[in-house]
């Protein structure tokens, strides 16, 4: 199970970033998970790059599931509307879910995906992970 979550997590095209200070996190949609709607779910153990989000839940979010969300950090005023597919979802070691987020411009509703993308080395201050 080790080797298999270590694939799944590690990607060499995308820089990845360990989170310093909290993050929040707040699904404003998702069809296909109408109880996790309105929820804000404050996040400690989080991966973070310019195109995917590991985050750790409470709840076992579907695999495919599309999440339209808004992402704020204690330490910016700027919050982010993303939109994201579930790519992967492991049991953690507390007994909850890590997800990720495969995050992707939608043309229907508002996103900042290349405002997120484009300010995202000068907007947060993550320490890589190698």
């Amino acid at each position: 199970m080790k080797k298999l979550a270590q694939r799944l997590f590690k990607k060499s095209s995308d820089d990845h970033f360990v989170s310093a200070v909290g993050t929040n996190v707040k699904i404003l949609f998702s069809s296909e998970n109408p109880s996790l709607l309105g929820k804000t779910m404050a996040t400690t153990a989080i991966e973070m790059s310019p195109r995917s989000i590991r985050l750790e839940v409470d709840h076992p979010i579907e695999i495919d599931s599309v999440l339209d969300i808004v992402v704020k950090l204690d330490s910016s005023e700027r919050s982010y509307n993303l939109t994201g597919n579930v790519r992967w979802r492991l049991p953690s070691t507390r007994g909850q879910y890590h997800i990720v987020l495969v995050l992707r411009e939608r043309r229907d509703i508002r996103s900042d995906f290349k405002a997120w993308k484009s300010n995202f080395e000068q907007n947060f201050e993550y320490s890589k992970v190698s």
